[in-house]
């Protein structure tokens, strides 16, 4: 990942979880000569705070193919599709059409978000959030942009694009790590 111009750049949480991930904090540099040693407590709290948000929230984003395969082929195709680059990103972030992993039966026992049977025995599953509904909010005037049925199949396609490249992604791609598979 290179930035050219510093001040347009912009970057999905995934870009930003993987390059503090192989990044790790610098030691505090012990006080030489004249200058003072710098302070990197604000900068450990915006690490730590990451990861926090990572792990509560979007803990999906730690299984996502690397930016390198999957940012810059997904984009084009979504900015073809009449998404801007800024929605794009944020679609990315969201998870929309990804697989957003739930938790499993024994980790909702441990944190006692277990569903309890219904009056016929059956589960009800835990939903994922409607992808057509996170669309509408990420992206500006949708019903503008994309009316009718035309629109429907650009949200469609949308929706497709983002999980088939997730894909590619993937399978190029060695699991988190981002090294490829042989």
């Amino acid at each position: 990942m290179k930035v050219l111009d510093p001040q347009s750049a912009i970057l999905t949480n995934s870009e930003v979880h993987r390059f503090l991930a192989s990044n790790p904090p610098r030691e505090t540099a012990k006080k030489v000569g004249s200058y003072q040693p710098v302070n990197l407590k604000n900068y450990q709290r915006v690490r730590d705070d990451l990861q926090h948000y990572v792990t509560t929230t979007v803990p999906y984003i730690e299984t996502f193919p690397p930016p390198e395969t999957f940012v810059k082929a997904v984009v084009p195709k979504l900015r073809s599709l009449g998404v801007t680059k800024t929605e794009a990103l944020v679609l990315i972030n969201l998870g929309v059409g990804l697989p957003r992993n739930q938790p499993t039966e024994k980790e909702a026992e441990i944190n006692g978000d277990a569903e309890e049977p219904n009056e016929e025995g059956a589960e009800d599953a835990q939903e994922e959030p409607d992808d057509r509904q996170l669309l509408s909010l990420v992206i500006e005037e949708v019903d503008d942009r994309f009316s009718g049925e035309q629109g429907e199949d650009k949200i469609q396609k949308v929706i497709e694009t983002m999980r088939s490249e997730f894909d590619k992604a993937k399978a190029t791609t060695n699991g988190t790590n981002g090294s490829k598979a042989s």
